[in-house]
């Protein structure tokens, strides 16, 4: 009963000290979002004198563009890469002696075969 009982407290000790982990990491990234700045502040603290875009990045339209710029650039890509197999097939099988003979012998075995 005396092992039981020491073997139950290491047990609540160790399982206290997991979870106490867990909550320190969790109070410190708390602590670490409050503590940094959004980056929506920070870009909105950037000089004025710069010239504004005509349309904001988030727009319908521009995100059309976008996508419509991306597309042709892949189109592009992939008419320019020659037509190659990615994974080419060697020209011989490539087993060592050591496995032609362990095949051999399990082909060669009589009996009921093994699954």
């Amino acid at each position: 009963m005396d092992n039981l009982s020491l073997s139950l407290q290491i047990t609540v000790i160790g399982m206290g000290l997991v979870f106490g982990a867990i909550v320190l990491l969790w109070i410190m990234m708390a602590v670490l979002v409050r503590l940094t700045p959004d980056r929506e502040a920070a870009e909105a603290k950037e000089p004025a004198g710069e010239a504004a875009p005509i349309e904001p990045a988030t727009s319908d339209r521009a995100l059309k563009q976008r996508a419509a710029i991306a597309a042709v650039a892949v189109a592009i890509a992939h008419e320019a890469t020659p037509k190659v197999h990615e994974f080419p097939l060697p020209a011989t099988p490539i087993v060592s002696a050591w496995q032609a003979v362990q095949r051999g012998r399990q082909l060669s075995q009589r009996g009921p075969r093994q699954k």
